[in-house]
């Protein structure tokens, strides 16, 4: 991971750290759901919807991004 500025560290405090998440639907229903990854940056998350392209199970829908408290990177397990 990059270092972060301070003005990074203070957003993070305040509003907590950003992630990014993929909606994902199982083809041949209408059903919705969230991937169960959670990635730190945007590229990971895209690197991500192109395997659900691949399979014959899921489909992309979109990308969201939330902010946490909880830190998930791998520094802190």
């Amino acid at each position: 991971m990059k270092k972060k500025t301070l003005l990074e560290i203070i957003i993070d405090f305040l509003f907590g750290h950003k992630y990014y998440a993929n909606v994902i639907h199982v083809k041949g229903t209408t059903t919705r759901e969230l991937s169960c990854f959670i990635f730190y940056t945007k590229e990971q998350a895209q690197e991500h919807r192109v395997t659900l392209d691949e399979t014959r199970s899921f489909g992309f829908v979109e990308t969201v991004s939330f902010r946490s408290r909880e830190d998930y990177s791998e520094s802190n397990r």
